[in-house]
C-alpha cells in the first residue's frame, strides 16, 4: 500500500520537474534526481534502513528547487511534511522524511539517522555523474572561472564530507578523479 503511494508520488514529482515550464529543470530529473533515488533505494537495501522513507526523502529531496526558493533544505522539508501528511501517511512517517529533506546538504543541519545519512551520501554521489556538471554548466548564471572554482570546492566537500559510506565513496571514486581534472583545468 505504501509502495504504491509512494510511485505515485514519485510519477507527480517528476512531472513537476520534467513538464516545467524552466527548460532548465526539465532535465534535472534525469540528470540528478533519478540517480538520487536510485542510489538511495540501493543504500536502503544494503544498509537495513527504512526503505520507504528514503525513497521518499530521495524523490522531494530537491523538491523546493522546482520554485527556485532557497535554502532549499529547508523549505523543502516543510513542502515534502506536507505531501507526505497530503498523501495519507502517518505523522511519524511524515516527520522522518521531512528530516531526511532538510539534512540531506549537510550544512546546516547535519544527518543523524542511517536514513539521513543515505540520502545525503546519494545526493553527493549523484553530483559525480558528468552530465550533472554539464547541466549545471549550462543553467547557473556564472562566468567560467565561477563554475570552474565552485565546482571544485563542491565536487571536494561532496566526497570528504557528505558520502557517509567507505563502499559508496569508492564507488565514485574514480569520477571524483576525472571531475577534479577538469575543475583543475587552467587557462
Amino acid at each position: 500500500m505504501n509502495q504504491e503511494k509512494i510511485q505515485q508520488l514519485e510519477a507527480e514529482v517528476k512531472d513537476l520537474f520534467v513538464k516545467s515550464e524552466n527548460k532548465n529543470w526539465r532535465t534535472f530529473w534525469s540528470v540528478h534526481l533519478k540517480p538520487v533515488i536510485e542510489y538511495s533505494k540501493q543504500m536502503a537495501e544494503k544498509y537495513g534502513a527504512n526503505f520507504e522513507a528514503v525513497w521518499a526523502g530521495a524523490i522531494l529531496h530537491d523538491i523546493a528547487k522546482i520554485t527556485n526558493e532557497e535554502p532549499h533544505d529547508e523549505i523543502g522539508s516543510r513542502k515534502a511534511y506536507a505531501m507526505i501528511l497530503e498523501k495519507g501517511f502517518d505523522e511519524d512517517f511524515a516527520q522522518k522524511v521531512k528530516q531526511i529533506v532538510l539534512k540531506h546538504r549537510c550544512r546546516n543541519y547535519p544527518p543523524e539517522s542511517l536514513e539521513e545519512k543515505i540520502v545525503a551520501s546519494a545526493d553527493a554521489m549523484a553530483h559525480f555523474i558528468p552530465p550533472f556538471h554539464l547541466w549545471m554548466f549550462e543553467s547557473l548564471d556564472k562566468d567560467f572561472s565561477q563554475i570552474m572554482e565552485s565546482g571544485a570546492k563542491k565536487i571536494k566537500r561532496d566526497f570528504e564530507e557528505k558520502i557517509f559510506f567507505e563502499d559508496e565513496r569508492k564507488q565514485v571514486e574514480k569520477q571524483y578523479e576525472v571531475l577534479k581534472g577538469w575543475f583543475e583545468f587552467k587557462m
